[in-house]
């Protein structure tokens, strides 16, 4: 779940700083120091209903997980990830959707006086 994070400590640990250390092992964090967890491959097919009808979501390593599905996705939708995430009274999920048929927009902006930073 936190592979990512871990992965990237462990490079980062062997590698010296400007000095010629290396910073040490990471040290290993406690099951409440994270808050969230993301899921970066989770798709629509995660999504799934079980026997009792509930809508569950097909976690990796965990399982069916069952949610409300308050928002239904909208036709032509992707879910691109999922953050898990614990709050206070329960378990959230977040659900990131992107639609390829909104254009990017790139602001042409041309250097002039008007918008530079000239003193």
């Amino acid at each position: 779940m936190l592979s990512k994070e871990y992965k990237q400590q462990w490079i980062t640990c062997t590698l010296p700083d400007k000095n010629g250390k290396t910073s040490g092992r990471p040290k290993f964090k406690g099951k409440h120091y994270y808050n969230s967890f993301s899921y970066p491959q989770l798709s629509n097919t995660n999504i799934v209903k079980n026997a009792n009808g509930r809508f569950c979501i097909n976690l990796p390593k965990i399982g069916l997980v069952p949610f409300v599905f308050n928002r239904p996705i909208p036709k032509g939708f992707k879910v691109k990830t999922g953050t898990v995430i614990r709050e206070a009274d329960g378990w959230y999920i977040s659900l990131t959707i992107e639609d390829k048929t909104v254009p990017l927009r790139r602001a042409e902006i041309q250097p002039t006086s008007d918008h530079s930073c000239m003193y």
